[in-house]
This record gives C-alpha cells, structure tokens and sequence, in this order.
C-alpha cells in the first residue's frame, strides 16, 4: 500500500510543475487541498491565491518559467506523507541589458494528506540553496547587472533582484537551507508525521 501511495504522490508533485508551466491553471489548483497554502520566493498564502497571483503575472509578463523536478523521497504515515524532491527553477527575462536566464536551485518540502481516496498537497514550502545568471545573447554580463546585489542572500540573489524587477518582493517567511528556519520547519513536520497538530 505505501508502494501505491508513494507511486501516486511522485505523480502529483510532478502534475504540479507541469500544470504551472504549461499554465494549466485548473488543473494546477486541483494538486492541493481547497486550504492548503503555499510558501515560495514571492508568495506566502493560500495556494488558491498563488495560482491567481501566476496567472496574472504570466497574463503580464513573456518570461519563460520551468521546472525541473529530481526523484522525490517520500515517506507514508497513514494517510498523511512528507515529500521533499529537489527542484532547478529556471527563469528567462528581458533585462536592461538583454535577455538573461536566472537557475535557482532548492528544494520543495511537502505535507500531504489523502482524503476521500485521493492524495493532495496540505503545505509546501519551498527551500532555496544557491542560484545564477547567465546572458543569452551576449558573451557576458556586464560588472553594471552585480551592483547593489548583496543586500539579497546569497542563496536567492539573482532570484530577488529578478523579482524586484518584476515589481514583487522576498517573502517575510523565506526559507534558505541549512538555516535555523530550515531545522524549524523539519521538525515541525516530523512532529505532524507522526500525528501531531494540523498543518
């Protein structure tokens, strides 16, 4: 039985990149529960709110998003499951100077519960490590694209400075690894796991 729940949630947490980036915005709702929430580089809320929120953004924007998921690990407790998988977010935007391609590496860490036969995502938060830049039309970035980059972390800071541009902000609730936000939140779902309070 764990085999098949492990089976069909890989399959859902896969759906979910491919409904975003394919703007598939119904069926991208349909991957979580009606309250579960979502805690991202810009967003921090209801995961109803996120889809809205990246609809209107692609509505207004022509940059290029994809996801690149790894092999999730997960484990199965019942009817509930923690699922962390390693993901390569992948951005091209026109800049001041050009088109440039941002790659943030992190990791998605997933609640799920299984209600009414069907598994869905309660909570995702998602772990930032590292992230780049890279020019698309040109040999390099000019020192100009650098300045004024340290006031980000540096896990995200091509990430932010990006977002900045696009008119949105860091999350408050941000969550770099090997941080002390990072150790908070395993522990709290280790405590969920294993029947503790509702996510």
């Amino acid at each position: 039985m764990s085999s098949e729940a492990r089976s069909e949630i890989a399959a859902l947490v896969n759906a979910w990149s491919f409904y975003r980036d394919q703007q598939s915005w119904d069926a991208l709702l349909g991957t979580f529960h009606d309250e579960g929430t979502i805690s991202i580089s810009w967003f921090d809320g209801p995961h109803a709110g996120f889809v809205a929120a990246s609809k209107a953004l692609a509505a207004r924007s022509d940059a290029i998003v994809k996801h690149h998921l790894g092999v999730p690990m997960i484990r199965v407790c019942g009817d509930r499951a923690l699922c962390e998988v390693n993901v390569t977010i992948m951005l091209r935007a026109r800049t001041p100077i050009g088109e440039v391609d941002s790659t943030s590496y992190a990791r998605f860490y997933d609640w799920l519960e299984k209600r009414a036969g069907a598994w869905k995502v309660s909570r995702r938060t998602a772990i930032y490590e590292k992230d780049r830049a890279e020019p698309v039309s040109r040999p390099s970035l000019p020192e100009a694209f650098f300045e004024d980059l340290d006031r980000f972390p540096a896990e995200v800071r091509f990430l932010a400075a990006g977002l900045e541009r696009a008119g949105q902000k860091l999350s408050e609730r941000l969550v770099l690894d090997k941080s002390p936000e990072m150790r908070a939140l395993y522990d709290e779902g280790e405590a969920w796991l294993s029947g503790g309070g509702r996510p």
